[in-house]
């Protein structure tokens, strides 16, 4: 996403932070999509508001960041209005004290993450322009929540560092299942016509493998907020096949998160895609569950309960999602297949992904057998941006482990790969 021309002016990314006298480093704090943090108007008062700003040279874009965790610019910490945690708080200019609101813990990958709301540093909807006021927004993985900031300052007066560790975020409303009980029978395996060999014609081309064995976590995005209650994921020897690398997902009891998200291209209207996950649920893997317990998802940009999601939970694997539709719950359960331990599990998942209900289509394949065909979700494969607009959100793919917390068994299990194809051969060896 490039900078927008404007009345105001065009947006350019910031370069390297200068330097002031002693230990206190001052510089821009730069958007790598355009424009540089500003305290508005460079006044010095409180609650003024941060904004977007054609890079330049004055007070208000001399930042410093602190060891406290703090960003400090006119003599004030740039803080949350109110030290809100709601998503689309302003952030505001304010007098430092010790609140956790006014703390930020700085990412290589240019995420600035609030400590008390777990939220990341952005521009108001992601828009770059001039005089775009700066708010905290659920982490995504988009150029304008990525930054370039100063060195860190080390001044003898600086606060000293807070001893508790960085408050992970709780922004995701967990998934709610249906209430209706699910079905403890497997579907039948359905005979249908052959999946395509060749690229739809108007698609465009989206191919994606997670290589494990050869990249560790290199082909995933760097999105730590996506652990909650848990431990990361490591890479470990495969437990089924020999040489392989997987990922390995643990979650103790109570815990609620630990998730990997694909460095790939998110998915819009009229796209149809193939997704390839190969995974194995040791024994001992709490299969029998009757809450909510996710696999992986095809999650809406935003928060919420996704559109789609793999489930293991009855006794079963099944396809759900719906809860978090924005016109209201379009709630579905979908048994694919006995949720079965101690082997490795070969699903390809085809979507076309769209808002309208009577389009959205989700075939599934388990092991090579056709379990789903032709499933038709009541709210649509996207979510609209509102029940009234017709706009669509996009959605993008997460897995690993993501639970209710009052699930007290421990669980742990491996992804053996993940593929993103759009033919069924691309994806399915």
């Amino acid at each position: 996403m490039g900078a927008l021309a404007l009345l105001v002016g065009v947006l350019t990314a910031g370069v390297a932070p200068g330097r002031a006298q002693a230990a206190v480093v001052t510089g821009r704090v730069a958007d790598t999509a355009g424009g540089c943090l500003e305290n508005s108007n460079n006044t010095a008062a409180p609650n003024n508001p941060q904004w977007l700003n054609v890079c330049g040279t004055n007070a208000g874009q001399q930042w410093s960041r602190y060891a406290d965790g703090t960003l400090r610019v006119q003599n004030g910490c740039a803080d949350t209005a109110g030290g809100a945690t709601a998503v689309g708080t302003r952030v505001v200019l304010a007098a430092c004290t010790s609140s956790t609101s006014q703390r930020w813990t700085f990412y290589a990958a240019g995420y600035v993450q609030n400590q008390k709301s777990g939220l990341c540093l952005a521009p108001l909807n992601n828009r770059i322009a001039a005089k775009v006021v700066i708010t905290i927004a659920a982490c995504a993985n988009v150029a304008a929540m990525k930054w370039t900031v100063p060195a860190l300052s080390t001044p003898t007066t600086t606060t000293p560092p807070p001893t508790t560790t960085t408050p992970r975020p709780t922004t995701t409303v967990p998934p709610t299942t249906t209430t209706t009980p699910r079905p403890t029978t497997t579907v039948p395996p359905t005979t249908t016509t052959a999946p395509p060999t060749t690229t739809p014609p108007g698609q465009t081309r989206q191919v994606w493998d997670s290589s494990f064995t050869s990249s560790g976590f290199g082909k995933f995005d760097d999105t730590p907020w996506n652990n909650v209650g848990a431990s990361a994921p490591v890479i470990v020897n495969s437990p089924v096949t020999s040489g392989a690398k997987a990922a390995r997902f643990t979650m103790p009891g109570g815990g609620t998160r630990t998730e990997i998200v694909p460095t790939t291209a998110s998915f819009i209207e009229g796209q149809d895609r193939y997704f390839r996950f190969s995974f194995v649920l040791p024994a001992g893997f709490p299969t029998q569950v009757t809450s909510w317990q996710l696999l992986t998802q095809w999650k809406n940009d935003g928060t919420g309960s996704p559109p789609l999601e793999l489930t293991v939970g009855n006794g079963n694997l099944n396809l759900s999602g719906g809860y978090g539709h924005p016109a209201g719950p379009r709630t579905f359960s979908k048994v694919l297949a006995p949720a079965t331990t101690g082997q490795r599990v070969d699903l390809v998942v085809h979507i076309l992904f769209s808002r309208d209900p009577g389009k959205g289509v989700v075939d599934v394949w388990r092991n090579g057998t056709q379990v789903l065909a032709g499933y038709k979700p009541a709210g649509g494969t996207l979510y609209p941006t509102s029940a009234a607009s017709t706009a669509t959100l996009s959605s993008y793919w997460k897995m690993g482990l993501y639970r209710d917390s009052a699930i007290t068994q421990p669980a742990q299990y491996t992804i053996e790969s993940a593929k993103i194809g759009n033919t069924y051969a691309e994806v399915a060896s």
